[in-house]
């Protein structure tokens, strides 16, 4: 901030200017997998980054009916790929039990038990919820005589001063006249006690001085023991007939006094009278009592329900073979009628097991839509569904984050001319998010104990490629004329013909080179469009798009200025600068392979107005050598040579 050396001594002062960073380009190389597993969560983004990490998580091979997306895993981390986030999807489901609350009637739900593992086992485990009690006590009461001086101003002198403490709320009576104070300070050794504000009655010796009843707000009081008592703890309150429940702000223990969240609301006040009965002071807690069929009875005891209190049961409830946590959304009913009922033994229900064959183009979409709140994902791939539905919600998705691609696969023992050709023509991304390839391709066995080769969709290993690629050449180079890891062959070995037809339909083929091994060989996207033909000009305008939109985070709010004008084209030509030596911007110079404008023209009076900034930024991307053409001239007869 600008120096001003207002109230400030003469001297030397250091001003320390912080200015915006360079832009860092964004990851590019981590992909998305969606599809059938042996367990895990459903429908959650998992992070992997190795095949170890992803069986130990998700199981090994499903061979029946035969699922691909274990070995799309396997494939793109085989062909230099590092980072992985898998959905699982599943018709499974974990047995659960919503615990409801003492709110009358059905109740609302204030937690739920879930087991562990999925399946219709679950439905044999049964809850119990039973009332449990940390703390038993009651409200102190203590009692003087007024000697001596008795009361008057500010202070009272009694026979014995050792039952009360600083912060105990009396009641002073005497000659027909009471009143409550406050005590601030006691003198054990005089007896003399000090109260916080001054009497509006003069006490004679004789009168008494006692802890005062609890009444309507009252916050804080004392108990004879808060063992057991501490922020969060739900606590009972009752004498006679006269009951409520407050929950605890705070306990000051040394001196046994409790701090309410809110104050006392009883239609009567709490006597406090030696005479009279005791306040009872209980803590309300819970217990839960899982019992599994073939693992006996686990019981977690002392549980409470306010996130503060150290038995908070989202954090210590733990079992074997369920988890218990919060209502989602959260229970809205107030305290202490939130806590669960009483009930049991009660069963979980709606356990079920997985059937792959029943999986729906549905849960496929709503995985999907799972990945939306992971932005690191850029490409996306769904090897076990190369259905039109699945396949377009696939390109939409990538259509609507703007920051990754959609790797498609082909339907197996699709011919080169009418099956193939059908899928292609019903997939389109007029802005290049997608690219289908094809064919299928064989590789070893992976499964243990199970020799020869499968046949599987290529997607997985496409995408590590991409990652190879991106790594070690950068996301400007076309994903084509690059091998593959792990490669035996392929379904279909096509003809150049062949080949250069589905090219032109912007389908990417799969070949085996002799003496190069298995390449992909192509590298369009599905646009119709020369604008977006090609997969690395795609991929490289969603790399510069992103890191710049990450990068210039700072001009939000900013003073829209021609400082920040400056300031921000600045940023963005340093970054594409250094795009541009990467090779992945054409020109022999930056300014002739990008441009930045931000002037008035742009932004006139009425756009600044609306708060808005608009920068323009122009583009050269490098695209693939796909056809290189030698031309060769033959001139006829020979040199000639004169003298």
């Amino acid at each position: 901030m600008a120096f001003t050396a207002i109230n400030k001594v003469p001297g030397v002062y250091i001003d320390e200017i912080q200015i915006p960073g360079p832009i860092a380009g964004v990851g590019t190389s981590t992909v998305a997998i969606i599809g059938p597993a042996r367990q895990g969560p459903s429908n959650v983004p998992t992070l992997v980054t190795n095949p170890t990490q992803f069986t130990a998580r998700f199981g090994g091979y499903i061979t029946a009916p035969m699922v691909y997306a274990s070995h799309a895993v396997q494939g793109f981390f085989g062909n230099g790929g590092t980072s992985c986030y898998f959905v699982r999807v599943s018709t499974a489901a974990n047995a659960a039990l919503n615990l409801q609350d003492r709110s009358g009637g059905a109740g609302r739900t204030t937690a739920v038990v879930t087991a562990k593992q999925e399946g219709v086992a679950g439905n044999a485990i049964t809850v119990d919820v039973q009332n449990h009690q940390i703390a038993d006590t009651t409200g102190l009461k203590a009692e003087a005589t007024l000697a001596g001086a008795g009361a008057t101003n500010g202070t009272a002198e009694v026979n014995d001063a050792s039952d009360f403490r600083a912060g105990d709320i009396v009641f002073i009576e005497g000659g027909g006249n009471d009143e409550r104070a406050t005590i601030k300070s006691i003198n054990n050794t005089t007896n003399v006690i000090t109260l916080v504000s001054n009497l509006t009655n003069t006490y004679a010796a004789g009168g008494s001085l006692r802890v005062a009843d609890l009444i309507t707000g009252q916050l804080t009081f004392r108990v004879a023991d808060s063992s057991g008592i501490e922020s969060g703890s739900y606590l009972s309150i009752t004498q006679g007939g006269n009951t409520e429940n407050r929950v605890v702000k705070s306990v000051e223990g040394s001196n046994h006094f409790i701090t309410l969240d809110q104050g006392l609301v009883a239609a009567a006040d709490y006597s406090m009278d030696a005479a009279d009965a005791d306040v009872v002071v209980q803590s309300l807690e819970f217990s839960l009592l899982v019992n599994h069929p073939s693992a006996g009875t686990e019981t977690v005891v002392e549980l409470a329900m306010d996130p503060r209190h150290s038995r908070y049961f989202g954090s210590v409830a733990s079992f074997t073979h369920v988890d218990v946590t919060p209502a989602d959304p959260p229970n809205v009913t107030p305290p202490t009628n939130n806590l669960p009922a009483v009930v049991g033994p009660l069963p979980l229900a709606n356990g079920a097991d997985d059937d792959i064959s029943a999986i729906t183009s549905t849960l496929y979409t709503n995985a999907i839509d799972a990945l939306e709140r992971i932005d690191e994902v850029n490409i996306l791939c769904i090897p076990d569904r190369t259905d039109q539905t699945v396949q377009a919600a696939m390109i939409a998705h990538c259509e609507k984050m703007q920051d990754r691609f959609a790797v498609l696969d082909p339907q197996r023992n699709a011919n080169p001319s009418n099956g193939i050709r059908t899928q292609r023509n019903v997939l389109t991304s007029d802005r290049g998010y997608g690219a289908l390839y094809y064919p299928w391709i064989r590789i070893s066995n992976p499964d243990p104990g199970v020799e020869g080769s499968v046949l599987v969709p290529p997607s997985g290993h496409i995408a590590g490629v991409f990652a190879r690629t991106d790594n070690d050449k950068g996301v400007h180079k076309a994903p084509a004329n690059e091998s593959f890891t792990g490669v035996l062959g392929l379904e279909r070995t096509l003809t150049d013909t062949e080949a250069g037809q589905l090219n032109e339909l912007s389908i990417n083929v799969l070949r085996f080179l002799r003496g190069r091994g298995h390449r992909i060989w192509g590298a369009r996207t599905l646009a119709t469009g020369t604008q977006w033909r090609y997969v690395n000009v795609r991929r490289l305008l969603l790399f510069i798009e992103e890191s710049i939109q990450e990068g210039t985070e700072f001009a939000v709010f900013e003073p829209n200025n021609l400082a920040l004008w400056e300031t921000v084209k600045r940023q963005v030509s340093d970054f594409l600068t250094r795009v541009w030596r990467d090779g992945a911007l054409f020109g022999a110079t930056p300014d002739a392979a990008f441009r930045v404008r931000v002037d008035d023209e742009l932004n006139p009076p009425s756009l600044r107005a609306l708060g808005q900034l608009h920068i323009e930024v122009v583009l050269y991307p490098t695209t693939p050598a796909e056809f290189i053409v030698f031309r060769i001239i033959q001139q006829p007869g020979g040199p000639t040579i004169e003298e």
